[in-house]
């Protein structure tokens, strides 16, 4: 089911999953009434999916051009080039172009705006269902940065998101036919500096069946220029095929290996020769490059139409909640449990909000069920300085949300009981670690 105010002509609740990182980005976007998500190239019945992510500041006039435009004006020695726009505004770095300054976020901005012209007549991102970002990383800052981009290129703040590659592949992965991800499934993503490998891992002795990414950093088999000389070339590629053998041997010994994606131009120069059919034994393997923004299509689905298609499969990543987290409360009288956070959640996303009434204790007590199987455990809250009134005519206000992956954060208000007991909007906050630690402040 696709949003039921979607219009296929408008793209009025589309889903866009944009990735992006220090060398490129790309652009999927998926159709209402259209079977999957497709991706945006930038020449028509070519697979040219990659969006180099620079700008260039012309020299000439005040005009900034992007993507493969600004290399060629850069080359021509037009303009100057400005690079690693993401890690620059990442790290809240100024750019200094021909004597002006400007903030690396904004410049960021300027890039992604730039890029999303490329969907003009075909979908509009302000009115999208929802704009997924996905990136190698994803943190408190990643979060801020984007949620700041995102304002200033006006998108609604409200279906905006941001995910780890890891689960775009993890989305990615469980919306094509099971008997390619039964077992394993691995990613050789050779877009960086050097290779890295994600495996996806499937434990279904669980219920919900999770879903584990283990990611592995393979700097011995780092990014190189293919000589022009021959003997040179077939002495570098060979050295790699042989280094990428090694890898793969070790890797898929032991383990039951559907499906093989190769991801990244690190791997175009037909160099693996070797590895190809270590690769190919008993496994389907896929070259390509758009496998993140579309897991981010997929994602942004996710996000917005919870349990359309992943129910029944969590992703423990590790940006994920992995734990449960409700309210132990009486309900006409009986014992009962009102679940908060769900495990499987970012902890970005994870936010949560209730109003219950407090007990003559002044306390409240939440259960953690871990999925990990460990032992539930329950952390008990009293509050301190709460106006005087009867039992039970104290109305809390509870958020739940969380400032890590490890971090739970409340926030109680006292919003009293109508009008013989006004509130008096005193505010308690605490913190407790998943692993057991609690602070208040």
């Amino acid at each position: 089911m696709f949003l039921g105010n979607g219009d296929r002509k408008s793209g009025t609740g589309a889903f866009i999953g944009y990735d992006i990182s220090d060398r490129f980005a790309q652009i999927s976007f998926w159709m209402p009434g259209v079977d999957k998500p497709e991706t945006l190239t930038q020449v028509m019945g070519e697979e040219q999916y990659m969006i180099p992510a620079v700008l260039c500041r012309r020299t000439d006039r005040d005009v900034w051009t992007y993507g493969r435009e600004a290399l060629k004006n850069a080359s021509a020695g037009d303009g100057i080039l400005v690079e690693n726009l993401l890690s620059k505004a990442l790290a809240g770095e100024s750019v200094e172009v021909d004597g002006e300054s400007y903030e690396g976020a904004v410049l960021l901005s300027l890039f992604i705006k730039r890029s999303l012209s490329l969907l003009a007549g075909a979908v509009n991102p302000e009115k999208a269902g929802m704009f997924l970002f996905t990136l190698e990383k994803v943190d408190k800052q990643t979060v801020e940065v984007l949620s700041r981009v995102a304002a200033l290129i006006s998108l609604p703040p409200e279906r905006v998101s941001c995910q780890s590659r890891a689960e775009s592949f993890f989305y990615y992965n469980i919306n094509q036919p099971e008997e390619l991800w039964r077992h394993h499934v691995m990613v050789c993503d050779f877009s960086g500096s050097h290779m890295k490998l994600l495996m996806f891992e499937v434990n279904r002795h669980t219920r919900p069946v999770t879903v584990m990414i283990r990611e592995d950093d393979y700097p011995q088999l780092p990014r190189e220029a293919l000589p022009e000389e021959e003997a040179e070339r077939e002495a570098v590629k060979q050295r790699m095929d042989s280094v990428f053998a090694a890898i793969l041997g070790k890797v898929c010994e032991g383990k039951i290996i559907d499906t093989v994606y190769l991801i990244g131009d690190g791997f175009e120069g037909d160099w693996y020769t070797r590895s190809l059919p270590i690769l190919c034994r008993g496994r389907r393997v896929f070259l390509g490059n758009n496998l993140y923004s579309k897991g981010a299509c997929y994602g942004a689905r996710a996000k917005q139409q919870p349990g359309e298609n992943s129910s029944g499969y969590v992703y423990l990543g590790k940006d994920m909640l992995k734990a449960n987290i409700g309210l132990e409360a009486a309900f006409r009288g009986e014992e009962s449990y009102f679940a908060l956070l769900d495990a499987g959640t970012n902890w970005y996303d994870a936010k949560r909000e209730c109003d219950f009434l407090l007990n003559e204790d002044h306390a409240f007590s939440l259960r953690i069920t871990p999925l990990s199987g460990r032992e539930v455990k329950e952390v008990t809250v009293t509050l301190d300085g709460v106006p005087e009134r009867p039992v039970r005519t104290t109305r809390i206000r509870l958020t739940v949300s969380l400032e890590d992956v490890d971090t739970v954060k409340l926030r109680m208000e006292d919003l009293g009981f109508g009008e013989m007991f006004p509130a008096s909007h005193k505010i308690w906050e605490e913190t407790f670690s998943l692993g057991g630690r609690q602070e208040r402040f």
